[in-house]
Protein backbone atom coordinates (compact mmCIF):
# COMPACT_ATOMS: atom_id res chain seq x y z
CA UNK A 1 0.00 0.00 0.00
CA UNK A 2 2.90 2.33 0.76
CA UNK A 3 4.41 1.79 -2.70
CA UNK A 4 1.02 2.35 -4.29
CA UNK A 5 0.61 5.67 -2.47
CA UNK A 6 4.10 6.73 -3.48
CA UNK A 7 3.26 5.99 -7.09
CA UNK A 8 0.10 8.07 -6.84
CA UNK A 9 2.07 10.95 -5.34
CA UNK A 10 4.59 10.81 -8.18
CA UNK A 11 1.85 10.95 -10.80
CA UNK A 12 0.22 13.91 -9.02
CA UNK A 13 3.57 15.71 -8.87
CA UNK A 14 4.01 15.31 -12.63
CA UNK A 15 0.55 16.78 -13.22
CA UNK A 16 0.52 19.74 -10.84
CA UNK A 17 4.28 20.38 -10.94
CA UNK A 18 5.44 19.97 -14.58
CA UNK A 19 8.86 21.16 -15.71
CA UNK A 20 9.03 24.85 -14.90
CA UNK A 21 10.44 27.32 -17.40
CA UNK A 22 13.32 29.25 -15.84
CA UNK A 23 14.70 32.44 -17.36
CA UNK A 24 16.17 35.80 -16.47
CA UNK A 25 14.66 39.24 -16.98
CA UNK A 26 17.13 40.09 -19.76
CA UNK A 27 15.83 37.10 -21.77
CA UNK A 28 12.75 39.19 -22.54
CA UNK A 29 14.85 41.42 -24.80
CA UNK A 30 15.35 45.19 -24.86
CA UNK A 31 13.08 47.45 -22.88
CA UNK A 32 12.73 49.83 -25.80
CA UNK A 33 13.07 49.28 -29.53
CA UNK A 34 12.38 51.30 -32.66
CA UNK A 35 8.97 49.67 -32.97
CA UNK A 36 7.83 49.14 -29.38
CA UNK A 37 8.31 49.82 -25.68
CA UNK A 38 8.07 47.08 -23.05
CA UNK A 39 6.83 47.83 -19.56
CA UNK A 40 7.46 45.14 -16.91
CA UNK A 41 5.52 45.23 -13.66
CA UNK A 42 4.07 43.03 -10.92
CA UNK A 43 0.44 42.43 -9.97
CA UNK A 44 -0.83 40.73 -6.81
CA UNK A 45 -3.67 38.22 -7.03
CA UNK A 46 -6.30 37.37 -4.43
CA UNK A 47 -3.88 34.97 -2.70
CA UNK A 48 -1.27 37.74 -2.32
CA UNK A 49 0.99 36.10 -4.90
CA UNK A 50 3.01 38.20 -7.35
CA UNK A 51 2.31 37.88 -11.07
CA UNK A 52 5.06 38.95 -13.47
CA UNK A 53 3.61 40.96 -16.36
CA UNK A 54 5.05 42.47 -19.57
CA UNK A 55 3.13 45.02 -21.63
CA UNK A 56 4.26 45.85 -25.17
CA UNK A 57 3.13 49.10 -26.79
CA UNK A 58 3.84 50.26 -30.33
CA UNK A 59 4.38 53.74 -31.67
CA UNK A 60 0.64 54.09 -32.36
CA UNK A 61 -1.69 54.45 -29.40
CA UNK A 62 -4.30 51.70 -29.26
CA UNK A 63 -7.31 50.82 -27.10
CA UNK A 64 -7.23 47.10 -28.09
CA UNK A 65 -5.06 44.69 -26.12
CA UNK A 66 -4.23 41.04 -26.84
CA UNK A 67 -3.45 39.00 -23.72
CA UNK A 68 -1.37 35.88 -24.33
CA UNK A 69 -1.91 32.87 -22.01
CA UNK A 70 0.95 30.36 -22.03
CA UNK A 71 0.89 26.55 -21.79
CA UNK A 72 1.32 24.36 -18.68
CA UNK A 73 5.14 24.31 -18.78
CA UNK A 74 5.49 27.65 -20.57
CA UNK A 75 6.03 31.28 -19.60
CA UNK A 76 6.17 34.81 -21.04
CA UNK A 77 8.91 33.80 -23.47
CA UNK A 78 6.33 31.93 -25.59
CA UNK A 79 4.79 35.19 -26.72
CA UNK A 80 7.92 37.08 -27.79
CA UNK A 81 7.86 35.81 -31.38
CA UNK A 82 4.37 37.30 -31.87
CA UNK A 83 5.22 40.81 -30.63
CA UNK A 84 6.15 42.44 -33.95
CA UNK A 85 3.27 40.96 -35.92
CA UNK A 86 0.72 42.08 -33.33
CA UNK A 87 2.15 45.57 -32.86
CA UNK A 88 2.23 46.06 -36.65
CA UNK A 89 -1.56 45.72 -36.55
CA UNK A 90 -1.72 48.57 -34.01
CA UNK A 91 -2.71 46.36 -31.06
CA UNK A 92 -1.27 46.39 -27.56
CA UNK A 93 0.20 43.07 -26.42
CA UNK A 94 0.36 41.74 -22.87
CA UNK A 95 1.81 38.50 -21.57
CA UNK A 96 2.42 37.24 -18.03
CA UNK A 97 3.46 34.18 -16.03
CA UNK A 98 0.67 32.34 -14.26
CA UNK A 99 1.30 31.68 -10.58
CA UNK A 100 3.21 28.44 -10.37
CA UNK A 101 4.86 29.11 -13.75
CA UNK A 102 7.87 31.09 -14.94
CA UNK A 103 9.20 33.53 -12.34
CA UNK A 104 5.83 34.33 -10.74
CA UNK A 105 5.06 33.17 -7.22
CA UNK A 106 3.44 29.81 -6.50
CA UNK A 107 4.47 26.18 -6.81
CA UNK A 108 1.46 24.46 -8.43
CA UNK A 109 -0.14 24.44 -11.85
CA UNK A 110 -3.90 23.90 -11.64
CA UNK A 111 -4.90 24.07 -15.36
CA UNK A 112 -7.41 26.85 -14.89
CA UNK A 113 -8.70 26.22 -11.37
CA UNK A 114 -6.61 29.06 -9.93
CA UNK A 115 -5.27 30.55 -13.16
CA UNK A 116 -8.61 32.15 -13.99
CA UNK A 117 -8.18 34.40 -10.94
CA UNK A 118 -4.70 35.39 -12.12
CA UNK A 119 -6.27 36.33 -15.45
CA UNK A 120 -9.02 38.26 -13.67
CA UNK A 121 -6.36 40.25 -11.80
CA UNK A 122 -4.61 41.14 -15.06
CA UNK A 123 -7.84 42.05 -16.89
CA UNK A 124 -8.99 44.24 -14.01
CA UNK A 125 -5.75 46.20 -14.29
CA UNK A 126 -5.53 46.54 -18.08
CA UNK A 127 -9.23 47.33 -18.57
CA UNK A 128 -8.56 50.74 -17.01
CA UNK A 129 -6.59 51.69 -20.14
CA UNK A 130 -8.23 49.78 -23.02
CA UNK A 131 -11.76 49.18 -24.28
CA UNK A 132 -11.32 45.82 -26.02
CA UNK A 133 -9.48 42.68 -24.89
CA UNK A 134 -8.64 39.56 -26.90
CA UNK A 135 -7.54 36.36 -25.14
CA UNK A 136 -4.97 34.23 -26.99
CA UNK A 137 -4.35 30.91 -25.24
CA UNK A 138 -2.03 28.00 -26.01
CA UNK A 139 -2.95 24.52 -24.67
CA UNK A 140 -3.57 25.15 -20.94
CA UNK A 141 -3.87 28.85 -21.70
CA UNK A 142 -6.77 28.23 -24.09
CA UNK A 143 -8.50 26.17 -21.39
CA UNK A 144 -7.99 29.04 -18.94
CA UNK A 145 -9.61 31.42 -21.46
CA UNK A 146 -12.66 29.16 -21.85
CA UNK A 147 -13.07 28.56 -18.11
CA UNK A 148 -12.63 32.26 -17.40
CA UNK A 149 -15.36 33.29 -19.84
CA UNK A 150 -17.68 30.60 -18.54
CA UNK A 151 -17.40 31.95 -15.01
CA UNK A 152 -16.92 35.71 -15.43
CA UNK A 153 -18.34 36.52 -18.91
CA UNK A 154 -16.29 39.74 -18.96
CA UNK A 155 -17.75 42.30 -21.37
CA UNK A 156 -14.29 43.69 -22.20
CA UNK A 157 -13.29 40.40 -23.83
CA UNK A 158 -14.46 40.47 -27.45
CA UNK A 159 -12.64 37.53 -29.12
CA UNK A 160 -10.91 34.26 -28.23
CA UNK A 161 -7.95 32.59 -29.95
CA UNK A 162 -7.84 28.98 -28.73
CA UNK A 163 -4.76 26.99 -29.72
CA UNK A 164 -5.14 23.26 -28.95
CA UNK A 165 -7.76 23.38 -26.16
CA UNK A 166 -8.78 20.11 -24.51
CA UNK A 167 -12.13 19.13 -23.02
CA UNK A 168 -11.34 17.43 -19.71
CA UNK A 169 -8.08 17.14 -17.78
CA UNK A 170 -8.77 13.53 -16.79
CA UNK A 171 -8.98 12.50 -20.45
CA UNK A 172 -5.58 14.07 -21.13
CA UNK A 173 -3.99 12.31 -18.13
CA UNK A 174 -5.37 8.92 -19.18
CA UNK A 175 -4.36 9.51 -22.81
CA UNK A 176 -0.79 10.43 -21.91
CA UNK A 177 -0.49 7.47 -19.53
CA UNK A 178 -1.77 5.02 -22.14
CA UNK A 179 0.86 6.21 -24.64
CA UNK A 180 3.74 5.89 -22.17
CA UNK A 181 2.68 2.56 -20.65
CA UNK A 182 0.98 -0.64 -21.77
CA UNK A 183 -1.60 -0.55 -18.98
CA UNK A 184 -5.19 -1.03 -20.28
CA UNK A 185 -7.46 2.00 -20.24
CA UNK A 186 -9.98 0.54 -17.76
CA UNK A 187 -7.18 0.17 -15.22
CA UNK A 188 -5.94 3.67 -15.96
CA UNK A 189 -9.45 5.08 -15.47
CA UNK A 190 -9.75 3.48 -12.05
CA UNK A 191 -6.23 4.62 -11.21
CA UNK A 192 -7.04 8.17 -12.26
CA UNK A 193 -9.76 8.32 -9.60
CA UNK A 194 -7.09 7.83 -6.92
CA UNK A 195 -4.95 10.50 -8.58
CA UNK A 196 -7.93 12.84 -8.69
CA UNK A 197 -8.61 12.36 -4.99
CA UNK A 198 -4.99 13.09 -4.14
CA UNK A 199 -5.01 16.25 -6.27
CA UNK A 200 -8.18 17.27 -4.45
CA UNK A 201 -6.34 16.98 -1.14
CA UNK A 202 -3.33 18.95 -2.35
CA UNK A 203 -4.84 21.60 -4.64
CA UNK A 204 -8.59 21.64 -3.93
CA UNK A 205 -9.90 20.39 -7.31
CA UNK A 206 -10.46 17.09 -9.09
CA UNK A 207 -9.47 16.17 -12.65
CA UNK A 208 -13.10 16.16 -13.79
CA UNK A 209 -13.66 19.73 -12.56
CA UNK A 210 -11.38 21.03 -15.32
CA UNK A 211 -13.94 20.55 -18.07
CA UNK A 212 -14.49 23.13 -20.83
CA UNK A 213 -17.57 21.50 -22.32
CA UNK A 214 -19.93 21.83 -19.34
CA UNK A 215 -20.79 25.54 -19.71
CA UNK A 216 -19.44 26.37 -23.15
CA UNK A 217 -22.95 27.35 -24.27
CA UNK A 218 -22.69 30.53 -22.18
CA UNK A 219 -19.89 31.92 -24.40
CA UNK A 220 -21.10 33.69 -27.55
CA UNK A 221 -18.16 35.88 -28.61
CA UNK A 222 -16.17 35.06 -31.79
CA UNK A 223 -13.56 32.30 -31.38
CA UNK A 224 -10.68 31.06 -33.56
CA UNK A 225 -9.86 27.38 -32.90
CA UNK A 226 -6.46 25.88 -33.79
CA UNK A 227 -5.71 22.15 -33.86
CA UNK A 228 -3.51 19.59 -35.58
CA UNK A 229 -4.18 16.04 -36.71
CA UNK A 230 -0.64 15.05 -35.73
CA UNK A 231 -0.93 16.45 -32.20
CA UNK A 232 0.37 13.80 -29.78
CA UNK A 233 -0.86 15.51 -26.59
CA UNK A 234 -4.32 16.92 -27.35
CA UNK A 235 -6.11 15.02 -30.10
CA UNK A 236 -7.86 17.05 -32.76
CA UNK A 237 -11.14 15.27 -31.92
CA UNK A 238 -11.27 17.08 -28.58
CA UNK A 239 -10.79 20.49 -30.18
CA UNK A 240 -13.34 19.64 -32.87
CA UNK A 241 -15.89 18.66 -30.22
CA UNK A 242 -15.41 22.00 -28.47
CA UNK A 243 -15.72 23.75 -31.83
CA UNK A 244 -18.97 21.94 -32.69
CA UNK A 245 -20.54 22.82 -29.33
CA UNK A 246 -19.44 26.46 -29.38
CA UNK A 247 -22.37 28.88 -29.79
CA UNK A 248 -20.67 32.03 -31.04
CA UNK A 249 -19.07 32.97 -34.35
CA UNK A 250 -16.33 30.40 -34.88
CA UNK A 251 -13.51 29.37 -37.21
CA UNK A 252 -11.25 26.32 -37.05
CA UNK A 253 -7.73 26.14 -38.48
CA UNK A 254 -5.72 22.94 -38.98
CA UNK A 255 -1.96 23.23 -38.69
CA UNK A 256 0.66 20.61 -39.61
CA UNK A 257 2.64 20.97 -36.38
CA UNK A 258 2.82 18.94 -33.21
CA UNK A 259 1.55 20.18 -29.86
CA UNK A 260 4.73 21.87 -28.63
CA UNK A 261 6.10 23.06 -31.96
CA UNK A 262 6.49 26.76 -32.66
CA UNK A 263 3.64 28.11 -34.76
CA UNK A 264 4.60 29.38 -38.20
CA UNK A 265 3.98 32.88 -39.48
CA UNK A 266 1.26 31.70 -41.87
CA UNK A 267 -0.93 30.89 -38.89
CA UNK A 268 -0.16 34.26 -37.30
CA UNK A 269 -1.21 36.03 -40.51
CA UNK A 270 -4.46 34.06 -40.54
CA UNK A 271 -5.17 35.06 -36.95
CA UNK A 272 -4.47 38.74 -37.63
CA UNK A 273 -6.76 38.78 -40.70
CA UNK A 274 -9.50 37.10 -38.70
CA UNK A 275 -9.12 39.57 -35.84
CA UNK A 276 -9.24 42.57 -38.16
CA UNK A 277 -12.45 41.24 -39.63
CA UNK A 278 -14.06 40.63 -36.23
CA UNK A 279 -13.04 43.98 -34.78
CA UNK A 280 -14.79 46.13 -37.36
CA UNK A 281 -16.35 49.34 -36.18
CA UNK A 282 -19.91 49.32 -34.95
CA UNK A 283 -21.13 51.32 -37.95
CA UNK A 284 -19.66 48.83 -40.41
CA UNK A 285 -21.22 45.92 -38.56
CA UNK A 286 -24.63 47.59 -38.66
CA UNK A 287 -24.31 48.21 -42.41
CA UNK A 288 -23.35 44.60 -43.01
CA UNK A 289 -26.36 43.37 -41.06
CA UNK A 290 -28.70 45.62 -43.02
CA UNK A 291 -27.29 44.57 -46.40
CA UNK A 292 -26.65 40.89 -45.96
CA UNK A 293 -29.00 39.68 -43.24
CA UNK A 294 -32.47 38.54 -44.15
CA UNK A 295 -35.19 40.19 -42.06
CA UNK A 296 -38.60 38.62 -41.78
CA UNK A 297 -41.45 41.10 -42.34
CA UNK A 298 -44.29 40.59 -39.86
CA UNK A 299 -47.81 40.40 -41.33
CA UNK A 300 -50.40 42.66 -39.73
CA UNK A 301 -54.10 41.79 -39.88
CA UNK A 302 -56.92 44.31 -39.77
CA UNK A 303 -59.58 43.97 -37.12
CA UNK A 304 -62.82 44.30 -39.08
CA UNK A 305 -64.90 44.34 -35.91
CA UNK A 306 -63.18 47.51 -34.70
CA UNK A 307 -63.07 49.25 -38.08
CA UNK A 308 -64.81 52.64 -37.99
CA UNK A 309 -66.31 53.27 -41.43
CA UNK A 310 -67.17 56.91 -40.63
CA UNK A 311 -63.61 57.86 -39.81
CA UNK A 312 -61.87 55.75 -42.48
CA UNK A 313 -64.00 55.21 -45.55
CA UNK A 314 -61.48 54.23 -48.21
CA UNK A 315 -58.37 52.85 -46.49
CA UNK A 316 -57.53 50.56 -43.61
CA UNK A 317 -55.47 51.47 -40.57
CA UNK A 318 -52.16 49.67 -41.05
CA UNK A 319 -51.20 50.14 -37.42
CA UNK A 320 -54.23 48.31 -36.08
CA UNK A 321 -53.36 44.69 -35.28
CA UNK A 322 -55.74 41.87 -34.55
CA UNK A 323 -55.97 38.13 -34.48
CA UNK A 324 -59.04 36.90 -36.42
CA UNK A 325 -61.00 34.37 -34.45
CA UNK A 326 -61.39 30.98 -36.17
CA UNK A 327 -65.07 30.97 -35.18
CA UNK A 328 -65.92 34.20 -36.98
CA UNK A 329 -68.59 33.56 -39.56
CA UNK A 330 -67.91 34.16 -43.21
CA UNK A 331 -71.25 35.91 -43.66
CA UNK A 332 -70.26 38.60 -41.19
CA UNK A 333 -67.04 39.20 -43.12
CA UNK A 334 -69.03 39.58 -46.35
CA UNK A 335 -71.31 42.13 -44.75
CA UNK A 336 -68.34 44.14 -43.45
CA UNK A 337 -66.74 44.33 -46.87
CA UNK A 338 -70.00 45.23 -48.54
CA UNK A 339 -70.39 48.15 -46.15
CA UNK A 340 -66.86 49.33 -46.93
CA UNK A 341 -67.46 49.06 -50.69
CA UNK A 342 -70.76 50.92 -50.47
CA UNK A 343 -69.05 53.73 -48.59
CA UNK A 344 -66.32 53.85 -51.21
CA UNK A 345 -68.90 54.04 -54.04
CA UNK A 346 -70.73 56.92 -52.39
CA UNK A 347 -67.52 58.84 -51.76
CA UNK A 348 -66.36 58.28 -55.35
CA UNK A 349 -69.63 59.50 -56.86
CA UNK A 350 -69.77 62.56 -54.59
CA UNK A 351 -66.20 63.53 -55.47
CA UNK A 352 -66.94 63.14 -59.20
CA UNK A 353 -70.08 65.33 -59.01
CA UNK A 354 -68.30 68.05 -57.04
CA UNK A 355 -65.44 68.06 -59.53
CA UNK A 356 -67.76 68.49 -62.52
CA UNK A 357 -69.65 71.28 -60.77
CA UNK A 358 -66.42 73.19 -60.22
CA UNK A 359 -65.49 72.92 -63.91
CA UNK A 360 -68.83 74.39 -65.13
CA UNK A 361 -68.85 78.16 -65.71
CA UNK A 362 -71.76 80.23 -64.34
CA UNK A 363 -72.16 82.16 -67.58
CA UNK A 364 -72.94 79.02 -69.60
CA UNK A 365 -74.83 77.20 -66.90
CA UNK A 366 -77.95 76.22 -68.88
CA UNK A 367 -80.30 73.25 -69.27
CA UNK A 368 -78.04 71.39 -71.69
CA UNK A 369 -75.16 71.45 -69.24
CA UNK A 370 -77.39 70.16 -66.47
CA UNK A 371 -78.35 67.27 -68.69
CA UNK A 372 -74.69 66.67 -69.50
CA UNK A 373 -73.85 66.56 -65.80
CA UNK A 374 -76.61 64.06 -65.17
CA UNK A 375 -75.42 61.91 -68.06
CA UNK A 376 -71.83 61.97 -66.76
CA UNK A 377 -73.11 61.05 -63.35
CA UNK A 378 -74.98 58.02 -64.73
CA UNK A 379 -71.98 56.92 -66.82
CA UNK A 380 -69.62 57.13 -63.83
CA UNK A 381 -72.01 55.21 -61.62
CA UNK A 382 -72.46 52.48 -64.24
CA UNK A 383 -68.71 52.28 -64.84
CA UNK A 384 -67.99 51.94 -61.14
CA UNK A 385 -70.68 49.28 -60.67
CA UNK A 386 -69.25 47.25 -63.52
CA UNK A 387 -65.68 47.32 -62.20
CA UNK A 388 -66.36 46.92 -58.49
CA UNK A 389 -68.23 43.70 -58.05
CA UNK A 390 -69.11 42.53 -54.53
CA UNK A 391 -66.50 40.35 -52.85
CA UNK A 392 -67.60 36.76 -52.39
CA UNK A 393 -66.09 34.09 -50.15
CA UNK A 394 -66.14 30.40 -50.85
CA UNK A 395 -65.54 27.87 -48.15
CA UNK A 396 -62.88 25.42 -49.38
CA UNK A 397 -62.92 22.00 -47.71
CA UNK A 398 -59.71 20.98 -45.99
CA UNK A 399 -58.25 18.11 -48.03
CA UNK A 400 -55.06 17.55 -46.08
CA UNK A 401 -56.61 16.92 -42.69
CA UNK A 402 -59.55 14.99 -41.37
CA UNK A 403 -62.53 17.37 -41.36
CA UNK A 404 -63.94 15.69 -38.27
CA UNK A 405 -61.02 17.02 -36.25
CA UNK A 406 -60.97 20.51 -37.76
CA UNK A 407 -62.85 23.23 -35.93
CA UNK A 408 -63.93 26.57 -37.38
Amino acid sequence: MKYFQNGINQICAQIIRPLRAEYQQYDLGPIQDQTYTRNDFDLVNHCQQRIKVSLFQGNVQSDICIIYLHSANGCRLEALRYVNDILNQNYMFLTFDFTGSGISDGNQVTYGYREIYDLQTVITHISQYVKTIILWGRSMGSVVALLYMQQFQNVFVKCLILDSPFICLQDIVVQMASKRTKIPNFILNSLSSYVSDEIKNQCGFTLNEINCLNNIKFINIPAFFITSKIDTVVSYEQTEKLYNNYQGIKTIYYTNQDHNETRDFTLVDQIMCWLNHQLLSVDQRIKQKIIFKDHTIPIKLIDLNNLNNKERSSTFDDNRIMSISPKQKITNVQQRFQQVLQTQRSAFIERSISTNKMNVSIDVYDTNQIKLINQNKIKQQNYYNQHTKPITFTKVPNKTRDSSHHRY
